[in-house]
């Protein structure tokens, strides 16, 4: 199985800026187009986690956490997708949002200048979806969050960082998803021509 390299971005876009490039690389673990998907079991999702420094090493991953860990991998794809086509939210995302976030303990505390952050309270994997959502927590908080698109190329769903001056970059590579679709409205322009 291939596995993506942490930070790489196609068409050598920029990575996320901290505290989002460690989000960003947890929805990148699965790229339909690819076939790839690292955190495919719950000893590579264990491996991953402990890679980023997010649980201790010889952690171990249950089943359950392994399935909220997909589904809060899925969660946040959607929630960038809302971002790249810039609609809101309905009721179903919210709740399982709040599903997921509920297993996820946090507290406040202080950044360095005073600033008021969401931290993780708890330890293992709880903690570590707990730290994932603490930088989305931030990302909003600076406005960032809306920068983080996913790509609406089908099979893709690459999630990238917006850093164009007026956020309205569409897809994760014009080069490869925005020609395929630039290219597949051109031949359906021609065939309803005839």
């Amino acid at each position: 199985m291939i596995a993506v390299p942490p930070g790489f971005q196609p068409a050598d876009r920029a990575p996320a800026p901290p505290p989002l490039d460690l989000v960003q690389d947890f929805v990148n673990t699965e790229i339909a187009v690819w076939s790839v998907d690292d955190i495919a079991t719950p000893e590579l999702l264990a491996e991953w986690l402990c890679s980023r420094g997010l649980v201790a090493d010889g952690s171990v991953v249950d089943p359950s956490s392994f399935v909220r860990a997909r589904a809060l991998r899925d969660v946040l794809r959607e929630l960038a997708k809302r971002n790249t086509r810039g609609v809101g939210l309905d009721d179903a995302l919210r709740a399982e949002f709040a599903a997921i976030a509920a297993a996820a303990p946090v507290r406040f505390g202080l950044g360095e200048r005073g600033d008021l952050r969401l931290e993780p309270a708890g330890e293992g994997v709880a903690g570590a979806f707990a730290g994932i959502l603490s930088r989305v927590f931030e990302a909003h908080a600076s406005g960032a969050w809306k920068r983080l698109k996913s790509c609406p190329g089908p099979h893709c769903g690459w999630m990238f960082f917006d850093a164009s001056r007026n956020a309205s970059s569409t897809w994760c590579s014009m080069s490869i998803c925005g020609n395929r679709r630039k290219t597949a409205a051109y031949r359906e322009r021609r065939r309803s021509r005839r």
